[in-house]
């Protein structure tokens, strides 16, 4: 096993200073845009339109962003370019008639995909050792899922929202300056002639890799139902008795157990195919989630929060783990912004019908989160047993 010193060790920490500030920006923009959209117009239906705007259109770049990335010779030029792009949009949005804000907020999005399985996607170019920097790269993603909400309302309740998108125009930018600094390994060759070849043969790919696709829709699945919880657990908050915006610390206190979880774990994890991890974290997630509605209090319902995000703690590295085996190098940047785009469209989705869903009572709808995890852990299975299996190249 390659141990992280030296040059690599400083290039790992720059890679995770990089990756971590361009995540952070973005936890937090997601609810800096609601709290600004609702400061400034006071209309609630503006605000999920903004957000919409950020959230839908990578479902679409997300292909193509990893696809050009995989051929791209500096592509940590690309990813400083999206926190720069992000930092812009951040500026323009302070200033911006209402109107103007879900244009701005659509193109802030357009490059989301490259945030998350962009950085992902360099992490065997850093001539590290993969399993480890893979456990730390997983770890950001939960400590950015604390901080970005937490700080994003901090400064919003201390001064105003304006603040917020201030402090995220202004980590983007340094984000993007510490990314353009990155030292990555050569690209991979292509084997593929056009950027087009590439899109085809990257989706033949996801579809025809058992594993990969049995991953990539429990993945998928499993965080549209998310989505639906993030609408659900305020409401079933308040009916604790608490106030909703406590629901931010029941997110904070299952985030802590994912980083807990996979530090003890990630030793461990490359004993087992990587597919059947996802699985296993998932139904169990899903299993603990069914005990969230029986919790007669608060203080009980954040420790099955801790619960969960115990039992989830390595989900997140498995699937970032799965992407790198079954993937060839010069399609690996596709699969994973691909993948990031699919979730991040789903988590939309579920957010946009958990609405409706409240009808049925918060409880009804945290047991259908819970169900939803199993169902979710179902179609990989079925998805692994109905597929082609192609090996990686």
């Amino acid at each position: 096993m390659r141990i992280i010193t030296g040059a690599t060790h400083y290039g790992v920490w720059r890679y995770l200073i990089s990756a971590g500030t361009a995540r952070l920006a973005d936890e937090m923009l997601v609810l800096a845009l609601v709290l600004l959209v609702r400061w400034r117009t006071g209309d609630d239906v503006l605000s999920g339109v903004v957000l919409a705007a950020y959230t839908f259109p990578s479902i679409v770049s997300g292909p193509l962003l990893g696809a050009w990335l995989d051929r791209a010779r500096r592509p940590a030029i690309a990813l400083a370019g999206n926190q720069f792009v992000l930092g812009v949009m951040a500026c323009a949005l302070v200033f911006a008639d209402a109107g103007w804000m879900p244009v701005l907020a659509f193109a802030a999005g357009l490059t989301l995909p490259l945030t998350s399985g962009g950085f992902t996607s360099m992490l065997p170019r850093l001539d590290a050792d993969l399993p480890r920097v893979t456990a730390y790269d997983s770890m950001l993603f939960s400590a950015s899922a604390v901080a970005g909400p937490a700080l994003t309302g901090v400064l919003s309740a201390a001064i105003s929202p304006v603040t917020a998108v201030v402090v995220i125009c202004a980590l983007s930018v340094a984000g993007g300056l510490c990314t353009v600094t990155l030292k990555l390994g050569p690209a991979p060759e292509s084997s593929h002639g056009s950027l087009r070849a590439a899109l085809r043969a990257g989706a033949r790919h996801m579809v025809r890799t058992r594993p990969l696709l049995a991953a990539t829709v429990t993945s998928v699945l499993s965080h549209g139902a998310i989505g639906v919880l993030a609408i659900a657990l305020p409401a079933h908050v308040v009916s604790l008795g608490q106030r909703d915006g406590l629901a931010g610390l029941v997110w904070a206190v299952l985030d802590v157990g994912c980083v807990v979880s996979l530090v003890v774990m990630r030793r461990h994890l490359a004993r087992w195919p990587p597919e059947r991890i996802l699985f296993t974290t998932v139904a169990l997630y899903g299993l603990s989630l069914a005990l969230w509605p029986v919790a007669p209090n608060f203080a009980v319902l954040l420790g099955l929060a801790l619960l969960s995000g115990t039992v989830m703690g390595p989900t997140l590295a498995s699937l970032i783990t799965a992407r790198q085996r079954y993937s060839p190098a010069d399609l690996l940047g596709q699969v994973s912004t691909t993948g990031a785009s699919m979730k991040i469209g789903a988590y939309a989705l579920g957010a946009a019908i958990g609405g409706p869903l409240l009808g049925l009572g918060s409880s009804t709808v945290l047991l259908i989160v819970a169900a939803c995890q199993l169902v979710a852990v179902a179609a990989g299975l079925l998805a692994m047993i109905s597929s082609v299996d192609t090996p990686a190249a």
